[in-house]
C-alpha cells in the first residue's frame, strides 16, 4: 500500500501549491497539530490501526508518518 499517496490525497487541500515529499516537514507545509491529528485519525479509521500518543508526538515529517503506518500493518 502506498501510504505516501494516501497522505498526499488527504493533505492536497491544505498544501496550497506546496510540493509534498517524504522529507517535507508538516510545519513547513502549514500543517498544524490539529490538522495532523485529523489526518492521523482518518488513517486510523481507514486502515484499522491505532496510534499511541507518544508515537504521534514524534511525527515531524511525512516520512515519519509513512514509517509509522508501515510499522502498524
Amino acid at each position: 500500500m502506498d501510504y505516501f499517496v494516501k497522505i498526499k490525497d488527504r493533505l492536497n487541500d491544505k498544501l496550497k501549491g506546496k510540493e509534498l515529499t517524504l522529507d517535507s516537514a508538516f510545519k513547513d507545509l502549514g500543517i498544524d497539530s490539529l490538522d495532523l491529528v485529523d489526518l492521523v485519525f482518518e488513517m486510523e479509521e481507514e486502515l484499522g490501526v491505532e496510534f499511541e500518543d507518544a508515537e504521534l508526538m514524534n511525527l515531524k515529517t511525512v516520512q515519519d508518518l509513512v514509517q509509522l503506518l508501515e510499522s502498524k500493518k
